[in-house]
């Protein structure tokens, strides 16, 4: 199954990359993450959002011996969320379909959140990117009662389309028959690369 699931989020990155405007991947010490983010227009016959296709793949936080894979696919509205003489902000809100593989239990999530994203006119090459995401028991199915990811970063742009970042992410999740589990609870370092 998890075979089967890692193929289609290949075969979904690649097809989505060839039409996609932001590539991310970042790396942990026992993960590594891909995204691709892009015009929502591109997908269907709208004028403003963003799609959102992207998966985690690694060693359990709190078992060290067993691998998990996290897929998800979602829409944000975005846009304009505000400025000071020192900064924009630009944000989004919407959901993601989660699914989840980890320690023989498969399921996912319809979760709701967004992103902040900041960006310093003083420094311009500097960014600054914060995510949450959760999915309440009732909207969980599968084996998976709850799902929380959220993460934050900043990044540099060391070239006008290709950002160096730094962050910290954390993906948790609740089993029907156990506590909940840190899926990931850890730095990264990665890139963006806008098309």
């Amino acid at each position: 199954m998890r075979r089967v699931v890692a193929i289609l989020l290949a075969g979904t990155l690649a097809s989505a990359t060839a039409q996609a405007e932001v590539f991310d991947a970042s790396v942990a010490e026992d993960t590594v993450r891909l995204g691709v983010t892009g015009p929502l227009s591109r997908l269907f016959a709208v004028n403003k959002g963003e799609y959102d296709f992207g998966g985690v793949f690694g060693d359990i936080e709190d078992y060290d011996s067993e691998n998990f894979l996290s897929l998800h696919a979602g829409a944000t509205l975005t846009g304009d969320a505000g400025g000071t003489q020192e900064a924009k902000f630009s944000g989004g809100l919407g959901a993601r379909l989660q699914f989840v593989s980890a320690d023989n239990d498969d399921g996912g999530a319809l979760a709701l959140g967004g992103n902040l994203r900041v960006k310093l006119l003083k420094a311009d090459r500097l960014r600054f990117n914060a995510g949450l995401w959760y999915g309440p028991d009732p909207a969980s199915f599968g084996d998976i009662d709850e799902f929380l990811e959220y993460s934050a970063s900043i990044g540099y742009e060391v070239l006008r389309d290709a950002e160096l970042y730094v962050g910290y992410r954390k993906i948790e999740v609740g089993a029907d028959d156990g506590p909940d589990v840190d899926l990931e609870d850890s730095a990264h370092i990665g890139i963006r690369l806008d098309f």
